[in-house]
């Protein structure tokens, strides 16, 4: 699938990440690609129950997590494997991301385990780049994004992506304040777009 995946984070419906998540997506079309928004609430993910059940390098795709089957945290897993790029737009909660999208990454552990051993079906994954935008409603912090983007780099390294500095803003917190703020949006739509140009083609 050659196309660009844009996980929207947010607990919330219709609010700033969906909107930075609709912004993205319109970047992503206007340079000439096919954007898919994908709603992290909207899935049933369970948590991770560190079994060990994903050590064993026979089990491959939706089989390597014991709980693979039994809800869609694979339905997420597998754009982080076709698409060009990933794109994630999401809130800050209490310095970090939202519980979902954070029950979802842990999830990961087996990819980092995959990678680890350099099985090839992860290994083999071309060189990406990830990008984010990270959207807070506290004005002032120093640290207030530093526990979103370790947490994102690391795990979008399980898929041979980088993920590049992300865009950060502040104090956009109600509803709407991201569609009060035009040079915030104008910022999501070309990094849409830049995400796409950027992105190497994937083979069919």
């Amino acid at each position: 699938m050659d196309h660009a995946a844009i996980f929207a984070c947010s607990h919330r419906r219709g609010g700033n990440s969906d909107h930075a998540a609709e912004l993205l997506a319109k970047g992503v079309r206007e340079a000439g690609g096919r954007a898919e928004v994908l709603y992290v609430r909207n899935l049933k993910i369970m948590p991770c129950l560190a079994c060990g059940y994903c050590d064993v390098p026979e089990r491959t795709g939706q089989e390597r997590c014991v709980l693979g089957t039994t809800d869609q945290a694979w339905d997420l897993f597998a754009h982080c494997l076709s698409a060009r790029t990933i794109l994630f737009a999401s809130p800050i909660y209490f310095y970090h991301l939202p519980s979902r999208l954070k029950t979802w990454i842990d999830r990961g552990q087996q990819f980092w385990k995959a990678k680890l051993d350099a099985e090839p079906w992860i290994a083999d994954l071309p060189e990406r780049t990830a990008h984010a935008v990270l959207l807070a409603g506290q004005p002032s912090g120093r640290k207030l994004f530093d526990g979103a983007r370790l947490t994102l780099k690391y795990f979008v390294k399980n898929f041979n992506a980088e993920l590049a500095d992300p865009l950060v803003f502040r104090g956009v917190d109600t509803r709407n304040d991201l569609r009060a703020k035009s040079d915030f949006e104008k910022r999501i739509v070309e990094l849409g777009a830049t995400a796409w140009e950027t992105a190497p083609k994937r083979a069919d």
